[in-house]
């Protein structure tokens, strides 16, 4: 980045010096010349000014273009330091949430009515056994593998992910004997 300021600026200087070096050439031509004749035509001194200035206005264009574009490229580069600043902190909270331990399914064992009973975003599966569901006021249990709405006294079927929605009850209970995979907070009856 700082090489191409610094190649601009070479080039804006070396411009500048051009175009003065024939400026300066041509006038030093015309003066070793006779006046008058076809190697010194006669010129006017306003329209020698009118011609340095319209050069020395052309110059500055260039030097100011120049200049935007540095500017430009400045804002830019800060604006990707700024954003390289806010990934890299980004990164690194992400690094801190890959310790936080992700509930694991754990295998529950229920026998002889005894119930299970689910808090919200409890997942439950139904791995051996028999067991029927415990519904809440507002609904039963929503089996995600089945995609129904499982009601009070249902047997649940094996093998379905069932999530329970809210914290009103629900869960399910055995009869005899049933063993479950379960993530999430839940209490025994």
């Amino acid at each position: 980045m700082l090489q191409k300021i610094k190649r601009r600026k070479t080039l804006i200087y070396a411009i500048t010096v051009g175009t003065a070096f024939f400026v300066f050439v041509g006038i030093g031509k015309a003066a070793l010349n006779e006046p008058g004749s076809l190697e010194d035509p006669l010129v006017t001194q306003s329209y020698v000014e009118k011609r340095i200035e319209q050069i020395k206005f052309y110059i500055d264009q260039k030097i100011k273009e120049v200049y935007e574009r540095v500017n430009l490229n400045t804002t830019n580069v800060q604006a990707l330091i700024q954003e390289n600043q806010e990934l890299k902190k980004r990164l690194s909270q992400l690094e801190e949430n890959k310790n936080i331990a992700i509930p694991k399914l754990e295998v529950v064992e229920l026998r002889n009515g005894q119930k299970l009973i689910g808090k919200a975003g409890t997942e439950i599966i139904l791995r051996g056994g028999k067991a029927k569901a415990i519904a809440g006021e507002l609904g039963g249990l929503s089996d995600v593998t089945g995609a129904v709405d499982i009601k009070m006294d249902q047997n649940i079927p094996p093998n379905h992910l069932l999530i329970i929605p809210r914290d009103d009850g629900r869960g399910v209970y055995v009869d005899e004997y049933a063993i479950f995979m379960v993530r999430g907070e839940y209490e025994i009856k």
